[in-house]
Order: C-alpha cells, then structure tokens, then sequence
C-alpha cells in the first residue's frame, strides 16, 4: 500500500493512520512524495516529508517532474495530471489519497463552473477499482482532520500557493464555500450526498454503455475500435452515452458537447470510403476507416524515411516507439542461410516495392496490396519493411517472399512487428 504524502495536513493524518492499522493488520506500506519545483519551499518539503518517514520507519520514494512549458491544462491541471501519473506507476496493490469531504464539494462546484456532466460532477469515488486509488477520508470533514491531527500532536506543512486564489480550487475554498456555508449550514453534506448520486446514475449511464455494445467493441493495438453500426442502431443521445464510454476506456478527457455533437454527426452522415479526422486532443485524433472509427495518435501519418541495419539484437526500437522483435525459430521466418553473408534492412515503404509471398500468385506492388488489404490507412504507412540486402523479405501481416521462406526442419529468423500504444 503507498500513500501519496505530500507533507500537509491532510495527508500527514493519513499517513499515521494508516500507520496504525499497520501495526494491527501487518502489511507493506510506503509513502510517495511528488516534487514539483513549483515552490521555493519544495525541496524543504522533501526534507520534512523524508524526516517523518524516517521517524515512523516508512519507506519512502520521491518523484521530481517538470511542468511542460505549453501547459494545455493549467498550471494546476498539468501538476495534478504528472503527480497521479508518477503515484500510478507506484509496484503497489493500492494507492491511498488524503482527499477529504470539502475537497469532494471544492471539486464539485469546479466541475459545475466547467459545465461538466453526470461523470464529471460525480467527482472522486471512495475507491477506485481501475486505477486502485482509495480515499478513505472521503466522509471526514477538514475540521476533523485538522483536530485529529492536534489530538495526536502531528507536524505538517503548509503550501503557500493555497493562499493564491488566481487558483480555482483556491477562490472556491477562501471565497465561494464560507458564504454558502454561512447560508446552508449543511452545504458540504448536501453536496456530498448529491455527488454520490450522480455516482450512481454514472454507474448506470455505463452499464447501459455495455448493453448497447454488446459485441460491436474490439481491442486492438488501439486498444479499443468502435463500429459505426453500433451508433447507428441508438438515439442521439444513447450514442452519446456509448461514445463517452468508448472514449474513458481509451483514457481521453471528455470533449466539450460540441466537439461530442460534431464527432457523431461527422461518424453518423460521412459516406464509406470518406475520410474522418477529428482533432481529439493535442495528441490524438478520431479517425475511420470502412465501418469503425479509431483513436490514432497525430503523428501516426507523419513517417519520414528511415533505414536501419538489424545487428543481433532481440528487438529494435523503430521510429513513433514502433517496435521490431527477433527470435530464431524451427521452421518459421526468414531462411537464416540467407543472412551469413547479407545484412537485414529495415525501412518504411518508399514506393515501387515489389513482392511475391505465394509462388502460384504473380508479383505484386506493395502499393496495390496494401490497397487490396483491410490495413487502415495510417497503418500502411508506418508498416517496416524487411530486406535482406536490397531484396525484400518479409511484411509484417503479409508474410514472406518465396524465395525467402523455410521449410519445416529449417531454421529461420521470426520478426514481429508491434506497434506503438
């Protein structure tokens, strides 16, 4: 179990609590402390963070990240996205944040501004089953936090930036949270429960997700493709519902409606053999080919020519993290007779290739198989080709030129090809 510590109040009480349920349960605990350089106090914080480990016999790790200069999210945005990508990596069965109820209702009110839906204002879940994240602390106010921590005589520090309400979260908890509590008493236990509603109603949105999918979904090295008969066959609006879910199992933000509204009208109306290209994100792009449509990162399509020499190795990184692994294997691959005096080559399709995997078909372009194939697009062009010397060998899911291929008491070199996630 790690427990992200970040040195305040909050998560110095949950530290020590789950400190003591360790003496009782007797498990593996560690703690993990993002540095964000965003404070002329963080390294400070580390010290503190490490003095405390030290004094409670609790290992502990410590991530340094750098912010992006285009910072798409915000400030606030960007540190929380590096901070929960580093506690995830964490070789741990779960991750336990010090998130508490006014935090639930901070969050809330910040959805709400945004125009956020069901998902959104659902905000945080006591636990987490996909990203093994727990917030145990979740039903405790701030103020039973900050009175255990004095009942139990605990240190902590305090982050300067929380005073700085150019910060949404900061202006809702110093500026708009006091007026409403100061109105309805009970606000930070109304929202709570209303979040637990939404909570639930998501849970149902995504279960209806599941029914109208059925078996229209397929992983893939996109993880996920999405066939468009299935959106065909729902109103508007369950195809909406479909498509958000789709998007969460690919892990992207939610569009905005519009963005959503666009994506489905241009998916719903395009004809076949139209192209589709819908910026996502910064990164990645909506696109379809035939009758699904895919998540395709941007830069999929922008292959520049490349040649590289395989020297041994059992795996060769090639050019957008595609990848390449080599094994020598009874009767599959390349012939290896053909390698002692000939190097291995691999390079991206230049144009005017030509290959003949079956000795009772002709030759052919590559051009024109890849045509004759159901290989989208942008597959086509970051496909290696294999060479030994200036012939070519062997296309991964096409398979080997005769002239190349062994027999079933030969030897031969088997070349996979795995592309990027």
């Amino acid at each position: 179990m790690t427990v992200a510590l970040s040195g305040g109040v909050d998560s110095v009480v949950l530290l020590h609590l789950v400190h003591q349920l360790q003496k009782k349960h007797r498990f593996t605990l560690k703690a993990s402390h993002v540095h964000h350089g965003l404070s002329k106090h963080a390294d400070q914080w580390v010290k503190f963070c490490e003095a405390l480990c030290r004094k409670w016999s609790i290992a502990l790790e410590v991530h340094y990240i750098q912010l992006p200069k285009k910072k798409s999210l915000g400030i606030e945005g960007e540190a929380r996205r590096l901070r929960y990508e580093k506690l995830l990596q964490a070789k741990t069965d779960c991750v336990v944040l010090a998130h508490h109820e006014d935090d639930q209702a901070e969050t809330f009110l910040l959805q709400l501004m945004r125009g956020a839906g069901v998902k959104g204002l659902s905000s945080m879940a006591h636990f987490d089953e996909d990203r093994h994240l727990w917030r145990p602390l979740l039903n405790a106010s701030r103020m039973d936090i900050e009175s255990y921590a004095k009942q139990h005589k605990l240190k902590w520090i305090e982050d300067e930036s929380n005073q700085n309400i150019d910060f949404d979260r900061n202006f809702i908890r110093s500026k708009v949270l006091p007026i409403l509590k100061n109105r309805f008493h009970h606000i930070i236990k109304v929202i709570s429960r209303s979040v637990s509603n939404l909570a639930e109603a998501q849970h149902l949105l995504d279960d209806l997700a599941k029914i109208d999918l059925k078996s229209h979904l397929k992983s893939n090295q996109y993880k996920h493709k999405l066939q468009v008969k299935t959106l065909i066959q729902l109103s508007p609006y369950r195809a909406k519902n479909v498509l958000r879910y789709w998007l969460e199992l690919n892990d992207q933000m939610m569009p905005t409606k519009d963005l959503l509204d666009e994506l489905l009208r241009q998916v719903l109306t395009a004809k076949k053999d139209a192209t589709i290209k819908i910026q996502l994100s910064k990164d990645d792009e909506i696109r379809r080919y035939q009758d699904e449509i895919f998540i395709v990162p941007k830069n999929q399509h922008n292959q520049k020519n490349y040649e590289m020499i395989w020297r041994g190795e059992s795996e060769m990184i090639l050019p957008h993290d595609h990848q390449l692994t080599f094994k020598k294997v009874k009767g599959r691959g390349i012939n290896i007779k053909f390698l002692n005096d000939q190097s291995l080559k691999i390079r991206n399709r230049q144009g005017g290739e030509f290959f003949k995997p079956d000795a009772k078909r002709p030759t052919k372009k590559i051009k024109q198989l890849l045509q004759e194939s159901n290989l989208p697009p942008w597959e086509r062009e970051n496909l290696p080709l294999i060479f030994v010397g200036d012939d070519l060998a062997f296309i991964p899911h096409y398979g080997m030129d005769v002239k190349y291929q062994v027999k079933p008491q030969e030897t031969g070199l088997e070349i996979k090809f795995i592309p990027s996630k």
